[in-house]
């Protein structure tokens, strides 16, 4: 049975919740009261534009005319620039919103110009009349852009960008980036046809057809202008521009003819994916880059570089005319974030003897490179929000930390510290494709948890509600735990029964305890507890037990675990001295004389997790020599790489392609 309360996530990244004063490269989803207000922004510019053009309900006023939506880009973009993280992206938008506030607006409503006109002029166009066709303007604007490419325009002057990177930048996440998407990019290239048309018919006089024909034009462009502001929620801040603008599309067009270019150098990409989550205008930036070493869907790129500054490597550059004069000249995040080639961060710290220091705790997590697609995330069984709570791991936010674990984890502490991340999340990090160490995800994970703990934090187990269900659980080993949470937290009432004294089942009995402190253990049930589940430990359930949980509960978990031993059917099993690993490593538990092995040699047979636990615990015992025979070859290893490498460190000695036969002795080994 599974709880509704658990979100495992999806394996891409997951846009982090954001204040409203925060905004960084990758898109962030915002609380619905700024979602709210940018729509109620986006609804107050499409009514200044309807009464001055249609409606007529106040004359003219200032707070409700086509100039209405400039005010509005003008508001929104001192609280956009003020939130901007990215040092490039908020000077760009400083360039943006100083534009379109003082060319499309102080100076046209404060000193109209008129600007001269190649054709039959059918209106007098005020400058700046950068989107009609035949001003002087238009074509110096046609020609920047085929110099330095899209971006002198679309990132740096136009107010249809311009309102959508203020008052729109609550709905960055919601982009669709699939494959039908990408191809309903093609409808643009309708009004690009009409668009032309526009630009031919407007070199006669006009008659009553030709008007119809730009008239609608018009019209259709302000429709679908504004009604893309109410589309936002569903479609992201960008569906104008990525599907319907014929001015867009007639730069794209010279994006692809000019000088601009978007080059990816594929032996520093660590596909890390940031550059097409960044892409507002989905953009798949990576496949193309690897692919073809360049992006190949120029005409889509309006030049806002927010896939360049987002790569961690310098993988992507921006190039234009300016590489003509200096070809060596890379525009890529360090040049357009002003900043010295990023130092190596330190090493990973790879002991979890000890628990990590808040210190280390910081310069760890920051070597995460928050990867558009985290293959961590998807590596993990769980899909734990890693990049999320290692950026606040890095910036000293434990407790906040340990509580975003707590969403997808039941047992982060025992996870941290236990679970075999070589061959899951850290075995899948970036950082390991740059020829580094991967982050120690896993012990980041052990010390944040505990020192939240330590600090006093407490997560939040118990429900909102309680509801008339009961569930039993039998068997509190870490997958009867983990129910009962999930249970327990949707409402349910929870008993948990187990014969043992403790909870744990297995990581109580059968893991050394030089692996984990066992006192957290005890500390989760107590946390458990004060949540609302009652424990009946000490309690075996026979048959008739059974059937009786069964008639009284609406559901009973099964978690029995595996405490069969693996037998090996070799002559001489049955000597003495001749042990499995559960009933030594139960041994290991419970005893208090830690030197029953003194002087003996040993032999472990594996090259597991089991095998190094019972090595490792045989070399405490007080053991003169012990060595682990595995009949493969050293890359075979099952165990997890840090406690193979811990066994070796203590002493064990490594025998591989050692392939038993038979044990040897007369009445004991």
């Amino acid at each position: 049975m599974r709880a509704s309360t658990l979100d495992l996530g999806a394996l891409g990244r997951a846009p982090h919740l954001a204040a409203a004063g925060e905004q960084d490269t990758l898109p962030s989803r915002y609380r619905w009261p700024v979602q709210l207000l940018s729509l109620a922004a986006f609804t107050l510019a499409f009514f200044g534009w309807l009464n001055e053009t249609w409606l007529f309900l106040f004359d003219n006023p200032i707070w409700l005319n086509r100039y209405t939506e400039y005010a509005i880009i003008l508001t929104f973009g001192i609280w956009r620039i003020a939130a901007e993280m990215n040092a490039y992206t908020r000077r760009r938008l400083v360039i943006l919103v100083a534009v379109v506030t003082g060319f499309w607006w102080f100076i046209p409503l404060l000193n109209p110009i008129y600007e001269p006109y190649v054709g039959f002029l059918w209106s007098q166009p005020v400058f700046p009349s950068l989107h009609v066709p035949g001003t002087l303007t238009f074509f110096l604007v046609l020609g920047l852009v085929f110099l330095f490419g899209r971006r002198v325009i679309c990132g740096y002057g136009c107010p249809c960008v311009g309102i959508r990177e203020t008052v729109g930048f609550a709905f960055r996440d919601r982009t669709p980036r699939s494959d039908w998407a990408r191809k309903l990019r093609h409808t643009k290239w309708l009004f690009f046809v009409w668009y032309a048309g526009v630009l031919v018919v407007t070199q006669y006089p006009p008659n009553s057809w030709t008007l119809s024909f730009v008239s609608g034009f018009y019209l259709v462009v302000a429709l679908t202008y504004f009604g893309t502001f109410f589309l936002a929620p569903l479609v992201g801040n960008r569906a104008y521009c990525r599907y319907l603008c014929p001015y867009g599309a007639t730069f794209g067009l010279l994006n692809h003819a000019g000088f601009y270019d978007l080059k990816m150098d594929a032996a520093r990409c660590i596909d890390c994916g940031r550059c097409e989550q960044a892409c507002d205008m989905g953009i798949p930036v990576w496949q193309q880059g690897k692919a073809a070493g360049r992006v190949t869907g120029l005409e889509d790129c309006m030049g806002c570089a927010r896939c360049v500054v987002s790569c961690p490597t310098d993988a992507l550059e921006i190039r234009d005319l300016r590489n003509v004069f200096r070809p060596a000249l890379r525009q890529d995040a360090s040049h357009l974030l002003r900043r010295a080639a990023a130092p190596e961060l330190p090493a990973r710290v790879d002991s979890r003897a000890e628990r990590l220091s808040l210190a280390d705790i910081q310069s760890e997590a920051a070597r995460c490179l928050d990867c558009g697609e985290p293959a961590c995330r998807g590596a993990c069984p769980l899909h734990n929000r890693i990049p999320e709570w290692l950026a606040l791991a890095a910036k000293g936010e434990i407790e906040q930390a340990a509580a975003l674990m707590h969403t997808t984890s039941p047992l982060p502490e025992l996870c941290g510290a236990l679970c075999p991340q070589d061959r899951l999340c850290e075995g899948a990090c970036a950082r390991v494709k740059q020829g580094h160490a991967a982050v120690a995800i896993g012990a980041v994970e052990h010390a944040v948890t505990e020192e939240a703990f330590a600090r006093g934090w407490r997560p939040s187990l118990a429900p909102a509600r309680r509801i008339d269900k009961s569930a039993a659980v039998i068997g509190a080993g870490p997958a009867g735990l983990a129910f009962a949470e999930a249970m327990n937290r949707a409402g349910w009432n929870v008993n948990v029964f187990d014969r043992e004294p403790n909870v744990g089942g297995m990581l109580a009995s059968g893991l050394p305890p030089f692996r984990f402190d066992k006192r957290a253990l005890e500390r989760r049930r107590i946390l458990l507890e004060q949540a609302g589940i009652r424990f009946e430990l000490g309690a075996a359930v026979d048959a008739e037990r059974f059937i009786a949980l069964r008639d009284r509960h609406e559901a009973v978990f099964l978690g029995l675990g595996a405490r069969k031993a693996r037998d090996v059917p070799l002559p001489g099993r049955e000597l003495g001295g001749v042990q499995d690993a559960l009933d030594y490593l139960a041994r290991v538990n419970a005893a208090s004389d830690q030197r029953r092995l003194a002087g003996k040699r040993v032999l472990v047979l594996g090259g597991g997790d089991t095998a190094m636990d019972c090595a490792r615990a045989a070399i405490r015992d007080g053991a003169a020599e012990v060595c682990i025979a595995y009949r493969g070859t050293p890359d075979r290893l099952r165990g997890n790489r840090h406690e193979c490498t811990a066994a070796a460190a203590e002493g064990v000695e490594f025998r591989f392609l050692h392939a038993p036969l038979a044990i040897e002795g007369e009445s004991a080994v």
